[in-house]
């Protein structure tokens, strides 16, 4: 019970002897002193990776076909002429956003040239592919 005192004292002694000061005496600055910033450094140090992400553009018409190529295993006759497609009816799309008619109104004219790019993309989609098509279609949500 004796040893175990002296060890706690021991210890209690041995950590609370020590102190840490995050500022320092700096006879060469200005005022003679200052702070330390060293555990900082890693945390303001510049994120490239993160700015390159943000400052790329991104072509809505490739990811679309990037995306239907994924689960459809288009060729690449499918895929260039789905590009075709969806460029041809871009601007109609990203007009809709544009307009100034109530949401509803919006939501029934996306339907609308959805429901047109539709039927252009299954005249060129094997059976297989038509099925997983009119899956993803049923699973939309406007």
């Amino acid at each position: 019970m004796k040893t175990i005192k002296n060890l706690l004292l021991l210890f209690t002694f041995l950590m609370g002897s020590g102190t840490a000061f995050a500022q320092y005496y700096d006879p060469y600055n200005g005022t003679g002193a200052g702070v330390d910033r060293t555990i900082d450094r890693q945390r303001s140090a510049p994120r490239t990776r993160n700015k390159e992400k943000l400052n790329r553009k991104i072509d809505i018409v490739e990811e679309t076909v990037k995306q239907l190529d994924k689960k459809l295993k288009l060729d690449d006759f499918q895929k260039a002429a789905i590009t075709v497609i969806y460029n041809d009816n871009k601007d109609e799309i990203m007009g809709i956003a544009e307009q100034d008619i109530p949401r509803d109104a919006k939501i029934q004219k996306g339907k609308d040239v959805s429901e047109k790019i539709d039927k252009e993309i299954f005249k060129l989609l094997s059976k297989e592919q038509a099925e997983k098509y009119q899956e993803m279609i049923d699973d939309r949500k406007y």
